[in-house]
C-alpha cells in the first residue's frame, strides 16, 4: 500500500497520524491560500506534487502543493465530506450523492463510480462522510445507508456489503486481517476481510445519548483499539475479540478522535473545550489543556507535538510532553469575527445564550464565520495543510 494512502484523518490504515519530527516554526505563516465555493470539512492529502481535498461546492481539487494552483478538479453530484485513499494512481472519496468515485490521481479523470442506497445526517454534528480505507486491492468505507462496504478498487465492484443498526460515517481502520468501524447504533464491529462478523462491542451509553453513537474513527496500536463516543466515553479495546482493556470517562463531551504520540493516546473532544493525553495502557489522565471551542478534527502528532484545530478558526499546538496547548495560527474569517463569540479573556461571550434563546443549531451554524478548522492538519516538511469552513485550503509554515 502506498505510504501516501491518506485516510480520514490519519495517514495509513492503521489510522496513527504521526510522524517523527517536522521543523515547524512556533508561529507559521501563510504561505498560500486557494479558495473554493463551499464550506470544507474533508482533510487534505498530500500525494506527490498535489494537495488534494474535496469541498461542499461539489468539487474534487487537486493543488499544487508548492503554490496552491489548480491543477484538475473533477465536479461531482454534492457535497464532498470525505477525505481521499489512494492507492495504485488511483482516488477514492464519499459524496453526499451516494457515490463513492474512483478518478485518476494524475488527471482527475473518473475510472468508475459505485451508487449505494444513498446518504443521510444524523444531526448538524454530523460534518463529515465515512472515508475510505485501502488494502490489497479493496476499498473499504462507511455509509449513510447503514452498511459497510467492501468493493473491488480497480473495477468498482462489490466484494461485499454489511448492515448495522445506523449511520456509519467514521472510517474504517485495517489490522492485516480486519476491519474495524463504529456506526450510530453503538457499536463498534470488527469484521473479517471476508466481511463476515468477528466481534461487535456496544457502548455504555448516556442519559442524553442512550446509544452512545460512535462518529469517528478509531486507532490501534499493539493488541488494542481506541475510539472515542458521543456517550462521553474513551474506549480500549482488545483487538483480538473486543474485550475491555479500559473506559476514559469525559464528564459532559462527546470524545473524538484518537492519536497516539508514545505510550500516550491523545484525543479531541467537543463541549469541554479542552484536548486529552491519556496512559494508553491503563487509561490514565496526564493531562487535559483548555483550547477556547469545540475540537471536532484529530490531532496530527509530529515528534513531542501535536497540531488541530478548533471552531474558533485557530490552529493550536499541544506540546504533549508539557501537557500545554498554544495557538500558532488564526484564519482571516477568525480574526473579522471571533469577537463576536469570544471576548477579550478567551472566553465564550456571556450574552450568547440570551443572543441564540438556546437555539444550539443556529449557535453552531453561526461559528463557521469563524472559519472553523474541521479537517486535520497534513504535515510535510515544514508546512501544515487544513481546510476551514470559510472554504479555504491554507498552506502554512
Amino acid at each position: 500500500m502506498s505510504v501516501a494512502s491518506g485516510q480520514q484523518l490519519g495517514r495509513s490504515a492503521d489510522r496513527l497520524n504521526y510522524i517523527a519530527a517536522a521543523e515547524i516554526r512556533s508561529q507559521p505563516t501563510e504561505k498560500w491560500k486557494f479558495q473554493t465555493q463551499g464550506q470544507l470539512y474533508a482533510s487534505p492529502v498530500v500525494f506527490k506534487d498535489k494537495v488534494i481535498v474535496g469541498s461542499c461546492d461539489s468539487n474534487l481539487y487537486a493543488l499544487d502543493k508548492i503554490n496552491g494552483k489548480i491543477i484538475w478538479k473533477y465536479k461531482t453530484g454534492g457535497e464532498i465530506r470525505s477525505t481521499v485513499a489512494i492507492d495504485s494512481g488511483l482516488l477514492y472519496f464519499v459524496c453526499s450523492d451516494g457515490l463513492l468515485y474512483a478518478l485518476s490521481t494524475e488527471t482527475g479523470q473518473k475510472r468508475w463510480t459505485f451508487a449505494t442506497n444513498g446518504e443521510r445526517k444524523k444531526d448538524a454534528w454530523d460534518y463529515f462522510h465515512s472515508s475510505p480505507t485501502i488494502s490489497e486491492g479493496i476499498v473499504y468505507f462507511g455509509s449513510g445507508d447503514n452498511h459497510i462496504y467492501a468493493i473491488n478498487g480497480k473495477t468498482g465492484e462489490l466484494s461485499w456489503k454489511f448492515p448495522t443498526g445506523g449511520i456509519v460515517h467514521a472510517s474504517p481502520t485495517l489490522t492485516k486481517d480486519r476491519v474495524m468501524i463504529g456506526s450510530f447504533d453503538g457499536y463498534f464491529y470488527c469484521l473479517e476481510k471476508n466481511g463476515k462478523l468477528r466481534w461487535k462491542f456496544k457502548t455504555v451509553g448516556e442519559r442524553y445519548f442512550p446509544k452512545g453513537e460512535i462518529q469517528f474513527h478509531a486507532i490501534t496500536a499493539d493488541s488494542s483499539v481506541y475510539f472515542g463516543a458521543r456517550d462521553f466515553n474513551v474506549y480500549a479495546l482488545n483487538v483480538n475479540d473486543g474485550t475491555g482493556y479500559w473506559i476514559y470517562h469525559q464528564p459532559g463531551s462527546w470524545t473524538g478522535v484518537p492519536s497516539l504520540s508514545g505510550e500516550k493516546v491523545i484525543v479531541t473532544m467537543s463541549d469541554s473545550y479542552s484536548i486529552l493525553a491519556l496512559e494508553k495502557i491503563h487509561g490514565t489522565k496526564l493531562a487535559e489543556p483548555a483550547v477556547t471551542l469545540n475540537t471536532f478534527s484529530s490531532a496530527a502528532v509530529a515528534g513531542s507535538n501535536a497540531f488541530f484545530g478548533s471552531l474558533d478558526g485557530i490552529v493550536y499546538k499541544f506540546d504533549v510532553a508539557k501537557g500545554t496547548t498554544m495557538p500558532i495560527f488564526q484564519t482571516e474569517s477568525s480574526k473579522r469575527n471571533r469577537h463576536l463569540f469570544v471576548d477579550g479573556k478567551g472566553k465564550l461571550r456571556a450574552d450568547l445564550q440570551r443572543k441564540y434563546a438556546d437555539d444550539i443549531n443556529r449557535l453552531f451554524t453561526d461559528y463557521l464565520q469563524m472559519g472553523s478548522i474541521f479537517s486535520t492538519i497534513w504535515i510535510e516538511q515544514r508546512t501544515l495543510y487544513f481546510g476551514a469552513a470559510d472554504g479555504a485550503v491554507y498552506a502554512i509554515e
